[in-house]
């Protein structure tokens, strides 16, 4: 029997069998992979033209901050009245928009402009957008928008039908107001009638160069050594200066550039152009109308008289005072100088155009039977008296001396004389205006005042003539119309600092307050830097205090506002003899015990004394003298700029400094600054 194949596993190939759906997705995969990269290339052009698009829309957005930024301070003059936010301005006809325009230019981004195949768009507005400028819906005078279009090519996308689009942007700008210094109105400082009438309260106060900083100015550049001789007659030299050299220089000079010596620059030629000494004078503002008026500085000479005054007393302009030791040293006189500007960018006075300057020359003046008798001009060294050069003699008594005088065009024809063949005058002109200051592309006029050596030439500072000059210049300066009218709706302004001298006259002990600086409201919830130089050598025990005229707690609407306090402290800190100082002292209005219990400091209060009540503790008479203190003021959230009451005006109140006297009478000459602790000008 055969052997059957037990175990043998036969090997047959097996038909394979098809599957269908394996067979059909070879056909998926190129469709598949298509669609994979259109989606791709459209993410990716997406990606690039979305970030394209953003960068637009970012330099855009950069270029309207930096419009808006360089607009703002042009206004509200800047941007004709028929520009509001409904209406803009979209052809950079206006200062303001002109400004913006050329911000945006420097980014890459000109009005007008064809950028990517488009026109570029720059439209400058007031804020709010929804404003129209009436009465119920007004535009605000600080605030500034500016608004840029530009267009965006797409470049991958354009391949799936995208074209170009437009990106806008827009930014507001806006600028915390100038605090004015001094007093409401066109008219800054006293003249000798009128002083604590009609709310004069002082003289504006300028020292020669040659004064000791403890008389009262900040800038003085004394630094006397003992091997200088003044010269003209002076035997002796001044002692050393026992506070040392200033290091300190106005605002203003410090921050020109170029410098504040070169003023020519096409307006202003002629001999003394180029006087402005470089430690800087005091600057004031004027805003004047559309009716125009002119600058008068009261008594523009630098004219001792022996202190006399028909008033008497505390009531003459002290020009004598201190270290003037005599009416025959000729180097102890200043001639006195006064440049109009027309200020183009109130933040920025480099831009200032010159447009008139004069000086004058000092006087001596004499007083027989209580009329003047006779006047030396200091600078030539002639006489002018009824019987010397008469006709000029009588205009000078009765037009220029303790007179208002218009610094911008003088009478000068009527101060000059002729003597053995020579012609003098008292006025220097390099020039005058030609027509009123008005309000028309600024709102805003300058007044430097400087003191020259007393022949006209420009000071260098300690040194030569200037070490000598004693000069205790009072003055005051008003704005009026052109006929001679106080202006009615002007205001005359320190910049950046102020001297004055003020006789404080109380009834026995008492008080007596002076209005400092005006602060509107839009500084509520700010930091405001207050500072004031040699308050310490008032001749009468004293404690000094701020005043707010917003706080109507005290009842203190007599006399201007209450004591400024806050919760979160007043630090009040001894800087010494520079502004300079960093970093800061330690505060100095703690618990004193020199001072009476009804004037005790404390960190809350805006209140320092500045002449020991008791002298029990041996604490010099003279504290502060010749330093520089500091208020920090932290204006409150809900502050509404004062109320309406004299000398404030209803929501521009005049902040006050209050002395605390134990004597009836006394006298200061101070300095004061006061500035915002950060930049004026922001994004909203």
């Amino acid at each position: 029997m055969p052997r059957a194949n037990r175990g043998r596993i036969m090997n047959r190939r097996h038909p394979r069998v098809r599957n269908p759906r394996r067979e059909s997705s070879k056909g998926q995969v190129m469709p598949i992979f298509a669609l994979v990269v259109v989606v791709l290339f459209a993410a990716t052009g997406l990606a690039v033209d979305a970030g394209m698009a953003f960068l637009s829309y970012n330099g855009a957005e950069r270029a309207a901050a930096a419009a808006a930024l360089a607009g703002v301070p042009y206004m509200p003059s800047g941007l004709n009245a028929g520009i509001t936010g409904t209406t803009p301005e979209a052809n950079c006809a206006n200062t303001a928009a002109a400004a913006a325009c050329a911000a945006t230019a420097r980014d890459g981004l000109k009005n007008g402009s064809t950028v990517n195949g488009h026109t570029v768009s720059v439209k400058v507005s007031r804020y709010p957008a929804t404003c129209d400028g009436t009465v119920t819906n007004p535009c605000a005078d600080n605030k500034l928008t500016v608004q840029v279009t530009a267009w965006v090519q797409p470049t991958f996308l354009r391949v799936l039908g995208f074209g170009d689009h437009a990106v806008t942007a827009s930014d507001t700008a806006f600028f915390l107001p100038p605090i004015s210094l001094g007093q409401p109105g066109a008219q800054l400082g006293s003249s000798v009638g009128n002083l604590g009438v009609s709310g004069n309260y002082y003289f504006l106060r300028s020292e020669g160069y040659g004064n000791p900083r403890s008389e009262g100015d900040a800038y003085d550049p004394y630094n006397q050594d003992t091997t200088f001789s003044c010269g003209s007659g002076v035997t002796t030299d001044p002692a050393p200066n026992p506070y040392g050299p200033s290091t300190d220089t106005h605002a203003l000079a410090a921050n020109m550039t170029p410098s504040p010596t070169d003023v020519s620059d096409g307006t202003l030629t002629g001999a003394g152009v180029n006087k402005l000494p470089e430690r800087g004078g005091y600057n004031f503002t004027l805003q004047v109308p559309t009716t125009g008026s002119y600058p008068l500085v009261y008594n523009p000479a630098f004219a001792p008289d022996g202190g006399f005054n028909p008033s008497g007393g505390a009531y003459n302009l002290h020009e004598q005072d201190g270290s003037f030791s005599g009416n025959a040293f000729t180097d102890q006189y200043s001639a006195m100088e006064y440049t109009v500007f027309r200020v183009v960018d109130r933040f920025d006075h480099t831009q200032d155009v010159p447009l008139s300057q004069i000086w004058v020359d000092p006087l001596n003046v004499t007083i027989t039977s209580g009329a003047v008798s006779s006047i030396v001009d200091v600078a030539n060294g002639q006489t002018l008296s009824a019987t010397s050069n008469a006709t000029a003699f009588a205009y000078v008594r009765d037009y220029v001396y303790h007179s208002w005088v218009s610094v911008g065009a003088p009478s000068a024809a009527s101060a000059s004389w002729t003597s053995g063949g020579t012609t003098y005058n008292v006025f220097h002109v390099v020039k005058t205006l030609s027509t009123p200051l008005t309000a028309s592309t600024t709102t805003s006029y300058r007044l430097r005042v400087d003191m020259l050596d007393y022949n006209g030439l420009r000071p260098a500072d300690d040194s030569g003539a200037s070490k000598c000059s004693r000069a205790h210049k009072g003055y005051a300066v008003q704005l009026a119309y052109s006929g001679g009218t106080q202006c009615t709706d002007c205001q005359v302004s320190a910049l950046d600092e102020l001297a004055v001298y003020t006789p404080i006259i109380t009834s026995g002990s008492g008080g007596f307050s002076v209005p400092l600086f005006s602060l509107p409201a839009d500084y509520a919830g700010q930091t405001v830097n207050f500072y004031i130089f040699d308050p310490g050598d008032v001749s009468g025990q004293n404690a000094i205090s701020i005043l707010n005229p917003d706080d109507k707690s005290c009842g203190g609407a007599g006399q201007g506002g209450c004591l400024f306090s806050t919760t979160s402290g007043v630090p009040i800190y001894d800087l010494g003899m520079s502004r300079n100082v960093s970093p800061l002292p330690a505060v100095v209005n703690t618990a004193d015990s020199c001072a009476s219990s009804t004037l005790q400091p404390n960190t809350n209060q805006a209140l320092i004394n500045t002449y020991p009540i008791t002298n029990s503790c041996g604490r010099p008479a003279t504290f502060f003298n010749g330093h520089w203190l500091l208020f920090q003021l932290q204006i409150p959230s809900n502050y509404a700029g004062g109320y309406s009451t004299t000398p404030s005006t209803s929501g521009n109140g005049y902040w006050q400094l209050h002395y605390s006297l134990t004597s009836g009478t006394a006298s200061d000459t101070f300095t004061i600054a006061v500035n915002y602790a950060n930049s004026p000008v922001h994004l909203l």
